[in-house]
């Protein structure tokens, strides 16, 4: 028997994005303004004192009129000043002394075919791309103690939200500069990364990440992110040189630019699909790479992004840093970051070097009353005699206060419960699930969970209210992960059939519960002579095997089929790997304790 430690569920991704307006901080000015101008020509026009340099590069660039005509555009207008700034960084004394094409591109790189305004900025890219085809991005700058929104980190805004007819128009002190490399090139010119850069060419990906996104046929690859490890960081591994990174990881097939060789999978599990900037990191827990199906891990902690920390098996697992000094760096096709060791709290340093870990499938005993919102209730939380709280939406249609809980109808959401009995941990969540009257649907996220297959078990206090099973069958259920129903619905209030241990098994059900004694180790089902149950033991039935395709966090739906009852207990539901040892053990005790042993006799 294989004996295993408890996955413990790390506090989920925290988002902190950084906000329009700093605590703290001195805010520099910032106009929101209306205009009775028509168009944007005609407010350039109405005001040459700002802004007749722009007009006049529209004019020479042959745009002006399509800026006088309706349609539904966002500007970012340099000034006067701006432009001046920007011919003597050009070594120039006019605008006539830039190219057309090149002021083409300013124009385009300055104009989006989309109206957005401030509500939309936030420490991240503007979802629509430039007339230019690349992203901008907006944050927070703070100088000298004051505080302003700035963008491409090449300018800061003085004016913003100006209303025309077609479109907005947000007032900027510089002229914005658009990347002219590729990912591939930006890395290569980068001092401090020639090995990494090496290996990129070797594996074919140089080629990959050095595609101009019109020129590129692959719709998904348009845009790529790479964390790119330097020189620096791969020394302090011992991968000093491109051929000590070689023999490490070239295994497997021979031909380095197939994807089943063990350097190219190394390669391509630091580039992400898409544009991805810092925030765009920080808000989304795992990152699909080229490596498919192998995804990296991300944990917004402290405004830090940590990549690949987690607990795993019961063992906690340093990752690396992806830091913010040295990243968000804007490609013509994409995103370089810079990845770092850090110093966990507990624990020696990384050395910022990261690759795949090959997983193999094991069990996840998830606790699912245990997730941050219960644990920062600390007076109620695995709190012996300390009642019940409960997770409301301030209307039926507001969002969840819960960052990985949503429901459907009601504004009630779980209920945290602390019970005497065998519960495991002491608590269980009260689901308010059921049609008509009730939540139709409740939504959350699993713990993560290695690519394999699996059995699922659904552990509950079964509990019938208003009339004994089979008269009245309370919530009958079922179970999707990532949209994929599980084959078997089930009922809050269905019972265990009669049976020892090995025939409840093959009919897929167990007792997950064990208090430790010998004689009784668990409350077994009672069957009254006329088929009736009269007592509400805890138990668990097998809902299904279901293949887990990627390494990650998963969403699960309870979807109530029919029939309703308040008293939805759920407990636990674990996942086992459908070759493990045993689905039946370990049981678990009232503290949590697992118990591996296997009761002789009717148990």
């Amino acid at each position: 028997m294989k004996k295993i430690k408890l996955y413990t569920w790390k506090n989920a991704l925290g988002v902190l994005l950084l906000l329009l307006t700093m605590v703290g901080c001195k805010k520099e000015p910032i106009v929101s303004m209306v205009s009775d101008q028509v168009n944007i020509t005609g407010y350039l026009d109405k005001n040459p004192d700002q802004f007749s340099e722009f007009r006049k590069i529209l004019e020479i660039t042959d745009t002006d009129g399509f800026l006088q005509a309706y349609g539904n555009y966002t500007l970012f207008l340099p000034t006067n000043d701006g432009i001046k700034k920007y011919l003597a960084d050009m070594g120039k004394t006019s605008v006539e002394q830039i190219s057309v094409d090149e002021l083409r591109d300013m124009v385009r790189f300055h104009l989006l075919e989309d109206t957005i305004s401030t509500v939309h900025f936030g420490d991240s890219k503007l979802n629509s791309l430039t007339m230019l085809g690349q992203y901008l991005i907006t944050g927070v700058n703070t100088s000298g103690g004051q505080t302003s929104i700035s963008i491409n980190r090449q300018a800061n805004l003085e004016a913003s939200n100006i209303r025309l007819g077609n479109g907005y128009v947000h007032v900027i002190d510089n002229v914005l500069r658009q990347a002219k490399l590729t990912v591939a090139q930006m890395l290569e010119a980068k001092p401090g990364y020639t090995i990494f850069t090496q290996a990129l060419k070797e594996t074919g990906l140089y080629d990959t990440l050095n595609i101009l996104p019109a020129s590129n046929s692959n719709t998904d690859q348009k845009f790529l992110t790479l964390l790119a490890e330097s020189d620096q960081t791969l020394s302090a591994e011992g991968l000093g040189t491109y051929e000590l990174l070689k023999a490490k990881y070239n295994k497997g097939v021979t031909d380095l630019k197939d994807p089943a060789n063990g350097l190219h999978a190394y390669v391509a599990y630091h580039i992400l699909y898409g544009a991805k900037y810092f925030a765009d990191i920080a808000t989304t827990q795992a990152q699909q790479t080229l490596a498919s199906p192998e995804i990296i891990q991300t944990d917004f902690v402290n405004d830090q992004i940590l990549i690949n920390d987690m607990v795993f098996n019961g063992t906690y697992e340093p990752g690396v840093l992806l830091t913010r000094t040295n990243s968000d760096n804007s490609a013509v096709n994409g995103v370089l970051h810079n990845v770092s060791g850090y110093t966990p709290v507990s624990g020696t340093a990384t050395t910022g070097h990261f690759a795949i870990k090959k997983r193999e499938p094991f069990p996840v005993y998830w606790d699912v009353a245990d997730f941050p919102e219960t644990r920062a209730n600390v007076a109620k939380f695995r709190t012996p005699g300390a009642g019940s709280f409960d997770f409301r939406k301030t209307s039926k249609t507001a969002p969840s206060p819960l960052k990985d809980w949503d429901w459907a109808t009601q504004i009630y959401g779980p209920n945290y419960v602390n019970a005497t009995g065998a519960w495991v941990y002491g608590d269980y969540l009260n689901l308010p699930l059921g049609v008509k009257s009730r939540n139709d649907w409740m939504r959350t996220k699993t713990p993560l969970i290695v690519r394999g297959t699996y059995n699922v078990w659904v552990c509950y206090r079964r509990q019938n209210q208003s009339g004994r099973w089979p008269n009245r069958i309370g919530t009958k259920a079922r179970i999707l992960i990532d949209d994929v129903a599980l084959p078997k619905p089930f009922f809050f209030a269905e019972p265990p059939p009669p049976g020892n241990t090995v025939e409840l098994a093959a009919l897929g059900w167990k007792y997950y519960t064990s208090n430790g004694n010998a004689a009784a180790p668990f409350e077994k089902q009672r069957i009254r002579t006329d088929g009736q149950t009269d007592n509400s033991p805890w138990v668990a039935k097998n809902i299904g095997v279901i293949e887990i395709k990627t390494t990650d966090t998963h969403t699960m739906l309870l979807e109530a089929l029919q029939d309703s009852q308040s008293q939805n207990n759920l407990d636990m539901i674990h996942f086992i790997p459908v070759t493990w040892d045993s689905q039946i053990l370990p049981r678990f005790k009232p503290d949590g304790t697992p118990d591996f042993t296997d009761y002789p006799g009717d148990h």
